[in-house]
């Protein structure tokens, strides 16, 4: 057995701190690499999340750009069914006065006969 005061003993336990204060400092190297990821992963997972509100806002802004096109298609047909009726309610005028001009001219017809038959015998 080795007394605590021998050299040799001395020697062994300055061997035994010294790797010892090594493997802490490795431990630590290792800790600090450890945070250093972490680091790198918490402002990758931020970024990524501030990309995904981005992408969010603009997903909403489209549903709201779709809504406003959607209710544009609305007006739209509604003026286009409005243009229709009065088109419709045109034809149907035209039709009327298309009738009304030919009555009238057949009348003007019949009044001009009545009254060449009156110049040409007279009574």
């Amino acid at each position: 057995m080795h007394p605590e005061g021998g050299e040799r003993y001395q020697g062994a336990k300055t061997e035994l701190t010294v790797r010892q204060l090594k493997a802490q400092d490795e431990a630590t190297k290792a800790q600090r690499e450890a945070i250093e990821v972490q680091k790198f992963a918490a402002v990758a997972e931020a970024k990524a999340a501030d990309a995904s509100i981005a992408s969010a806002k603009a997903a909403e802004k489209a549903a709201e750009a779709e809504a406003r096109a959607a209710e544009a298609s609305i007006i739209t047909a509604k003026a286009t069914e409005r243009a229709a009726e009065a088109t419709e309610r045109n034809a149907k005028y035209l039709l009327w006065s298309v009738g009304v001009a030919a009555f009238s001219a057949i009348a003007s017809a019949v009044s001009a006969y009545y009254s060449y038959w009156s110049a040409v015998h007279p009574r």
